[in-house]
């Protein structure tokens, strides 16, 4: 086993990159003793009474690698009601019936409370190896896992929940951990039936541009899953169509899968074949006992920077190309204007408009309303209207519209709107709507002015603010209510989009009563 250990870290050593880790069930299993997805749909059919053998046989059409979650689906549609009705729920409905937007969220939410009540299992061996994975030197995390193991071990990286997340964050692709199926933390995240997986597949060439370079640049371990996983078959599939010959020789040498023995497959490492899409992947198994061994190895990796400060110093850099302001002690600005002895560190890219390198392929949903809210100007309305718009339209129904028609009304420009994305239309036309979500309603609350619902109930005020009524003033209450929950933040949620849409609405569109020109003097509005 030394020496197979040996192996490994010369093969990690030669790559001059740390590693990722792409962890899987396995881990969890071992760690929190959690069940496997069979034993979690197992669990969850007891929730309404049943067995699993029941759901296996009304799941039992379709192809086989989506048997468990038609199964989930099943499950989730007979949960619905009785979490809706019975008081056994009661305690979970005051908590969480406002984030339920279809028939699966409630069977996730009482899913995701079983997983976070786990507790790591009580044995030496296992808090030993937990002790050791929190040193591990890597470069960045993807894992399928609801829990939050690897969150708590590494709490140096830094969090993105959801493909959504990962997708129009603007990720650093370096300490970062990508939980791509949903968290428990985050109940109606997580990847679970069959509509989840349908759409999750539907996204995911989208995904696998994110990560396409971490699995070029970076040797890949995968921890938890096994040779024949049906996800990280797709996964590699995926990847085959997108990869050059020459990227996936460059691939197959930087495959690592670490398993436990069994009786037939003793200790060691050995060479072994994943055939994708009619491309065999020659990878290497590390079958081994005590993962603990394997963490010492990956503590030992040469590492030049801190992981974390990689990260920072990416994120800082990349905000240079947002502003020109100096923000402590990096400094944007030109190089004919640089002083050495007024800054610690110069970044030179020459001059540029504030969105011109950045482009608007790495502009996200956050970026665009927070522009909205302060009316900005200075974007190139053909390159907003043909890249911008159908990026965030394709996975959100709500996003700015009447902001950038607007702009481009103001540049003179022609806008074909059936030429727009569908979701973008259906927004336009009111086929979306802009209607509060289930959930409690005062009496009379559709009367409110918004600064009266906000003063009087501050907790509904993001669902219902989308259906009261606003005056002059209610609409600067509203901006000055959404720039702090928008700065700073990568990722919105749903109902808080909706309500920029409803900004949207009210100061770019038809939903204000009074004079435009005059709410965009109050706001301040360069356009005024």
């Amino acid at each position: 086993m030394v020496e197979a250990l040996k192996e490994i870290k010369s093969l990690l050593s030669s790559s001059n990159t740390l590693p990722v880790l792409f962890v899987g069930s396995g881990l969890s299993q071992r760690y929190l003793g959690s069940p496997t997805w069979a034993g979690l749909l197992e669990y969850a059919a007891t929730l309404v009474h049943r067995s699993l053998s029941y759901y296996e046989g009304l799941a039992a059409d379709g192809p086989s690698n989506l048997r468990l979650p038609r199964i989930a689906s099943r499950i989730a549609e007979d949960f619905y009601r009785e979490w809706f009705d019975d008081p056994e729920y009661v305690a979970s409905r005051d908590k969480y019936e406002k984030l339920v937007r279809n028939t699966g969220d409630p069977l996730k939410i009482e899913l995701a409370q079983y997983l976070q009540g786990l507790s790591i299992t009580n044995d030496e061996t296992i808090a030993e190896e937990m002790e050791k994975l929190s040193a591990v030197r890597t470069h960045a995390v993807i894992t399928t896992n609801y829990d939050s193991i690897l969150e708590d071990a590494l709490p140096d990286l830094e969090l993105y929940v959801g493909q959504q997340s990962v997708l129009f964050s603007a990720t650093q692709a370096v300490g970062e951990i990508y939980k791509i199926h949903g968290s428990a933390g985050d109940p109606t995240s997580m990847v679970l039936t069959d509509e989840d997986y349908k759409e999750y597949w539907a996204r995911n060439p989208y995904l696998i541009a994110k990560v396409l370079t971490l699995f070029v640049e970076h040797p890949v371990i995968f921890l938890g899953y096994s040779l024949t996983d049906s996800h990280i078959q797709k996964l590699l599939g995926n990847l085959v169509e997108c990869l050059t010959e020459e990227q996936l020789d460059t691939l197959n040498r930087r495959l690592i899968f670490v398993n436990r023995p069994k009786i037939d497959r003793a200790e060691g490492l050995r060479d072994s074949t994943i055939t994708v899409e009619e491309h065999s992947f020659r990878v290497q198994e590390l079958i081994i006992e005590d993962y603990g061994s394997l963490y010492d190895v990956l503590a030992e990796l040469p590492q030049h920077f801190p992981v974390r400060l990689l990260r920072q110093l990416s994120e800082s850099v990349y905000q240079l190309a947002y502003s020109s302001e100096p923000t402590g002690r990096v400094y944007v600005l030109p190089f004919e204007e640089a002083r050495e002895d007024e800054v610690e560190v110069v970044v030179g890219v020459g001059t540029m408009e504030r969105l011109g390198l950045k482009g608007y392929s790495a502009f996200t949903r956050t970026e665009f309303f927070l522009d909205m809210l302060v009316g900005a100007t200075d974007h190139n309305v053909p390159n907003m209207m043909n890249e911008l718009l159908p990026s965030v339209f394709r996975v959100a129904k709500f996003a700015p519209i009447w902001y950038p028609l607007f702009l481009a009304e103001r540049a003179g420009d022609t806008v074909d709107l059936s030429a727009l994305p569908r979701r973008a239309r259906a927004l336009l036309e009111g086929e979306t709507a802009l209607t509060p979500y289930p959930g409690r309603r005062p009496p009379e609350w559709d009367q409110l002015r918004f600064s009266e619902l906000l003063a009087s109930y501050p907790d509904l005020a993001t669902n219902l603010g989308v259906g009261c009524r606003y005056e002059l003033e209610d609409v600067l209450v509203l901006r000055e209510y959404l720039r702090p929950e928008l700065v700073g933040k990568t990722t919105i949620q749903t109902p808080l989009a909706k309500l920029c849409s409803r900004f949207d609405l009210l100061a770019f569109g038809h939903g204000f009563d009074g004079d435009r020109r005059e709410l965009h003097r109050e706001l301040g509005f360069k356009c005024a």
